[in-house]
């Protein structure tokens, strides 16, 4: 334990130090170690594995959740703040000045370059190889879910951060394949040389499983990237796992559950009633999964932001140490769902559909309890509906209804900022000002 709290000061006095930023705005200070220097060592990649785990669950995962969870209806505006009510207007009037776009943007690159740094680190140190292989899997896992939580937010993202400030952007292809090949080799090197001892005992944490980790984000990226049988794969290499680990964020009084804070703990930000959905998407009555997320009436939105209903937050939100999951189980089901369903194999499909509505003994609590699905199952886009339906409600707060939204609706008419209701309103964010004054390649803004 004194070995851990170690190591989790020197990585935020890393992180704090600014070494991994990928600007060149900075400052030389003589008296500081140069980054070469702090992760030449063992002991400096345990710092900076350690102290991303503090960066990205506190303040990186805020932003995740936040702001796509505000464009896609699923969290409610309580304050006045600009940021927040500028993402909520959304459509043409997001304006690229905006902190609600320019904070995730800043914090999600910042942690990639972290994870950069240390996958550079795994690969010149000195280590035995099963502390290699922990190493580099988990500086891989948290590059590929940095990549894949931007590319839903922006039309194009730089796969490597630049020291000159010029980073090289790319389409969602091809960060796909990049966030793909990233987990494989750390699915590979994990196989080729099981983890450390010392890696596991010094770096992760008890509620942390790696492997399952890996393929659950393995299972997500290869449906995004339309590898349906590679998907389904790897979700059943997490859901048949004899570990039963489930892989957490974990906090405590000094790092708190960031959405608690913003939620809970603050006037900012609330749910929306019935996780935003209306009309055919609402969930059903006697859905366990409302009681489970939403408690009570908490009054409504701003009225410029929308004045939508909102509920009282639950779930992994609930208290200040609520555990946040790294992938929840229900994903990977839907995605063996998702999966069966677009390659056509629809009776595979529901039965997997089924297994979610019918849950009940959900190793988290998630558990719909509903009876099995009575809609058409010959019709391959009523089962698709289905799908989406229940990952909004299952995957409640987890930044992927963004995403979800634009794929299974890819020709929804997107409204203007006087349209609070609809189910999201942007396609893809602009890019931040910041980026666009400092990089010459930063692409054109979408319209919308």
């Amino acid at each position: 334990m004194k070995n851990i709290k170690i190591y989790t000061i020197i990585g935020a006095l890393l992180i704090s130090s600014g070494l991994f930023n990928s600007c060149d705005t900075e400052f030389e200070n003589p008296n500081n170690p140069t980054e070469d220097v702090v992760l030449g060592t063992k002991e400096g990649l345990f710092a900076l594995a350690t102290g991303i785990r503090q960066y990205y669950s506190v303040t990186a995962l805020r932003q995740i959740i936040e702001a796509p969870g505000i464009t896609t209806r699923e969290l409610g505006v309580t304050n006045t703040f600009l940021n927040i009510n500028e993402l909520a207007k959304g459509g043409a009037e997001l304006p690229a000045e905006s902190g609600g776009i320019t904070n995730p943007w800043v914090n999600i690159i910042r942690v990639k370059g972290m994870a950069e740094s240390l996958i550079n680190g795994a690969n010149t140190v000195n280590l035995s190889e099963g502390t290699k292989s922990g190493v580099l899997a988990y500086g891989n896992l948290i590059k590929a879910m940095s990549l894949g939580y931007l590319i839903q937010m922006f039309e194009q993202v730089p796969i490597n951060n630049s020291a000159d400030g010029a980073a090289i952007f790319s389409d969602r292809t091809t960060v796909l394949a990049n966030c793909i090949s990233l987990l494989e080799e750390a699915r590979d090197i994990m196989s080729a040389a099981p983890i450390s001892d010392e890696f596991k005992s010094t770096v992760l944490w008890s509620e942390m499983n790696l492997p399952k980790t890996v393929n659950a984000f393995l299972s997500r990226y290869y449906l995004l990237a339309g590898n349906y049988t590679e998907s389904i794969t790897a979700a059943n290499a997490v859901l048949n796992n004899s570990d039963t680990t489930n892989s957490m964020w974990v906090f405590d009084a000094n790092n708190q559950n960031p959405i608690w804070n913003r939620t809970v703990n603050s006037a900012d930000l609330n749910p929306q009633t019935n996780f935003g959905l209306l009309g055919a998407y609402a969930p059903e009555t006697g859905d366990g999964r409302v009681d489970f997320y939403l408690g009570e009436d908490a009054g409504s939105a701003n009225l410029d932001a929308g004045a939508q209903d909102l509920s009282e937050m639950l779930g992994f939100f609930g208290t200040s140490t609520s555990a946040i999951p790294i992938y929840l189980n229900g994903e990977m089901l839907l995605n063996k769902a998702e999966a069966y369903a677009r390659q056509n194999q629809l009776s595979n499909a529901v039965i997997e559909l089924n297994l979610v509505r019918q849950k009940n003994n959900d190793p988290l609590g998630v558990n719909a309890n509903l009876p099995a699905w009575t809609g058409d199952e010959t019709s391959q886009n009523d089962i698709l509906e289905e799908i989406y339906k229940n990952r909004c409600i299952e995957l409640f707060l987890t930044g992927l209804r963004f995403g979800d939204s634009k794929r299974f609706h890819p020709d929804f008419s997107v409204p203007s900022a006087t349209n609070t209701t609809n189910e999201r309103n942007r396609n893809y964010y602009p890019y931040p000002s910041i980026e666009r004054e400092n990089n010459p390649n930063t692409p054109a803004d979408p319209s919308i």
